[in-house]
């Protein structure tokens, strides 16, 4: 695959990189499933390791008031400077047998994020919400074995969330998560995580395809980007710089990048 015109901001492979997070100085990132978390800026060398928790990490990100929160295990964490975590909400699922995965934080300040089986039984995959003034923690939907996002839009209401095994982002609402509308499809791919840019444009990692898809608000593809890593996870854009982070997990033969977070620049990947 050309790497051109990517660069490794690290030569380190991550197992199952993800999680994409603009911070005031560049982006963090983490390690999900050996529970990372990683921070980064542009010209400030490689990537800091700030925490390290015994248990999957699917991102993390500040809130309104600073905090740094994180979906963690089956719940949600705060993360303290010290690089310790505080628990904070659990779903009450099974470690064994589920683990987070992807969130974001809504317009609202509340929480929504996903969980999926992980220890290989049927899969059974839901999206949650949880309320940080009350503690709550809601099932808004399930039937998405593996969710990724969700990913809020700019009009306040409307939510993207990816149905990775069944290839399809799905469109939905803040107000009636239950329902949704097919935004986009991928027939016989994997759209993983997502991002929108400040063009409101949103992006889209392709798990196994090499590439970053890029949409209309409307869900009409504008392009197809190709990246030099089989398993892209989730894309950022900040500043006139693209990341996107990737997975070494699963594969026999990996590339020399495959698992390295990546970086280019907007300008070069999409003219």
């Amino acid at each position: 695959m050309d790497q051109t015109p990517w660069i490794p901001v690290s030569t380190s492979a991550l197992e199952l990189g993800e999680g994409l997070r603009r911070t005031p100085n560049g982006a963090r990132w983490v390690d999900l499933v050996n529970g990372e978390l990683y921070a980064w800026a542009p010209g400030g060398g490689a990537p800091v390791l700030t925490h390290r928790l015994a248990e999957p990490l699917g991102f993390a990100e500040q809130d309104s008031s600073g905090r740094l929160i994180g979906a963690a295990g089956t719940g949600v964490v705060e993360l303290l400077s010290d690089g310790t975590s505080v628990p904070l909400a659990d779903t009450g699922l099974d470690p064994a047998r589920y683990r987070i995965n992807d969130g974001a934080f809504a317009p609202d300040g509340s929480l929504w994020f996903g969980t999926m089986v992980h220890d290989g039984s049927d899969p059974d995959g839901a999206v949650w919400r949880w309320d940080p003034a009350s503690g709550a923690v809601v099932r808004l939907r399930g039937g998405i074995p593996i969710p990724n996002g969700p990913l809020f839009l700019p009009d306040g209401h409307s939510v993207l969330i990816s149905d990775t095994d069944a290839g399809i982002i799905l469109r939905t609402t803040t107000a009636n998560p239950g329902s949704a509308e097919e935004f986009a499809r991928a027939p016989g791919e994997n759209p993983d995580g997502m991002h929108v840019d400040p063009s409101g444009r949103i992006w889209s990692a392709v798990w196994g395809a090499a590439r970053l898809d890029v949409y209309s608000e409307n869900g009409e593809r504008l392009a197809a980007v190709p990246v030099p890593v089989r398993q892209p996870t989730s894309v950022l854009v900040t500043g006139d710089l693209v990341l996107v982070t990737s997975a070494a997990s699963g594969l026999s033969d990996p590339g020399p990048l495959d698992g390295c977070t990546l970086t280019a620049a907007l300008s070069e990947v999409l003219p």
